[in-house]
């Protein structure tokens, strides 16, 4: 067996035909301590010495619980969201978008416009990102006129 086993067990194997296929069980503390002792008893001969372990009792069944709380006092209970009370949200989510989307797109175009037409140059990008921005400033301005009436 593997020697961390022996090391668990405290015990050393010896070569005995009669027992364990050729192998005897010996307490090796005694060796060590040079007392003669015998083969370690089974775990057959154990039960004997050792009362019976008790029978496992039934479980009751699991409690049903229920997981939802009374409402907090002053807190608004949910209800149907009225009509319109999200439109000024909606409007300042898509005012960065609506900014920087025209200078994207017609940066883009300038590119593209440069790369068709060969020039060393980028006018044709520096105009669309020029635009892109005029663009952009004027659909933000937009955003903030909704959000302020």
């Amino acid at each position: 067996m593997a020697r961390w086993w022996r090391r668990i067990q405290h015990c050393s194997y010896r070569v005995c035909p009669a027992q364990f296929g050729g192998r005897e069980m010996v307490d090796e503390d005694a060796q060590r301590a040079g007392q003669a002792s015998g083969p370690i008893e089974e775990p057959e001969a154990l039960t004997g010495r050792f009362p019976e372990v008790p029978a496992v009792p039934e479980l009751p069944d699991v409690p049903e619980v229920s997981p939802e709380l009374p409402p907090h006092p002053e807190r608004p209970r949910p209800g149907p969201v009225a009509p319109g009370s999200y439109g000024k949200m909606a409007v300042a989510a898509t005012a960065a978008t609506s900014f920087i989307m025209p200078v994207i797109v017609l940066g883009y175009a300038g590119w593209w416009l440069d790369q068709k037409f060969r020039h060393t140059t980028a006018w044709f990008s520096l105009l669309g990102v020029i635009l892109g921005f005029a663009a952009g400033v004027a659909a933000l301005l937009k955003s903030i006129r909704q959000l302020s009436d």
